[in-house]
């Protein structure tokens, strides 16, 4: 054996993606390529092999099979840089691996962030408001300057008109149901607040709408304060969504910290639903 070379002590088929194995070198592991590659240069445990050169052969062929994969995911449907990372991570490829892919993804224009938030908000506005857009830009690793530049192209006459059809078609389902103005009207509220409109947007849909009995009054109606829950919840999410990106965990910890503040869960709930639009209650 030469001072170039090693002895791979191991191969071991990768638990996430079968069609990978890891090298372990001298007892520790040491990189991860295809099961193929193995097959191909005849890798076998107590043979020995000119690292340096196997390497070159391992980062190359690393790299194809990222790429191949990313341009897979691509072709499914257009996603954010942070989602094909995420999801190349999950194949278990090396950092230097994925970094190309990304760049190569970049450099055709199959990869870019500015172009996906103009086609996401485009499809989602026409049934959702502007905070429930945003906080699941925010999940798919948009910037938030990026996202609120894109968001003030939309108009609050248009966020006006797709609400005023949603809360329409939901009451006619809810008067089915429920003869009380002051329930269908709450209902409302939290309906359209789940689908991330903001108050005023909210306030001034429904004042439009038509109740089959007198029209009620805000004041008459909500019993807390709405406005000031759906800021407190975005302030202390914009600060938890830093250190936390499991969507379970932190429903959890946003929800813990609103009761702590004196909120229901009954009451929460429809302000979880618009910022963490991922979670089922």
């Amino acid at each position: 054996m030469t001072d170039d070379e090693k002895i791979i002590t191991k191969i071991e088929i990768q638990k996430r993606n079968k069609e990978r194995v890891s090298i372990f070198i001298d007892g520790e592991y040491s990189f991860s390529c295809s099961a193929e590659l193995v097959y191909i240069h005849g890798l076998k445990p107590n043979n020995p092999v000119n690292i340096e050169k196997l390497l070159e052969i391992v980062d190359e062929d690393n790299y194809l099979k990222c790429k191949n994969d990313a341009l897979k995911k691509i072709e499914r449907s257009y996603k954010s840089e942070k989602e094909i990372y995420d999801k190349l991570i999950k194949k278990e490829y090396d950092e230097k691996a994925i970094a190309r892919a990304i760049q190569f993804l970049k450099s055709y224009n199959f990869l870019n962030d500015e172009q996906f938030v103009s086609l996401y908000i485009k499809e989602k506005i026409k049934s959702q408001g502007k905070n429930k857009i945003k906080y699941s830009l925010l999940r798919k690793g948009i910037s938030e300057p990026l996202i609120e530049d894109k968001l003030k192209e939309i108009s609050n006459s248009f966020q006006f008109d797709t609400a005023l059809k949603l809360a329409e078609k939901k009451y006619k389902i809810l008067s089915k149901n429920e003869s009380d103005n002051r329930k269908i009207y709450s209902k409302l509220w939290e309906y359209l607040l789940r689908n991330g409109y903001q108050k005023d947007i909210i306030d001034e849909t429904l004042s439009k709408i038509e109740f089959s009995e007198k029209e009620i009054s805000v004041t008459e109606e909500k019993t807390i304060d709405f406005e000031e829950l759906n800021r407190l919840a975005e302030k202390r999410y914009s600060v938890l969504i830093k250190t936390e990106s499991n969507s379970q965990k932190l429903c959890k910890k946003l929800a813990d910290y609103l009761m702590r503040k004196g909120y229901a869960w009954e009451d929460i709930k429809p302000v979880l639903k618009s910022i963490v639009s991922s979670i089922d209650f």
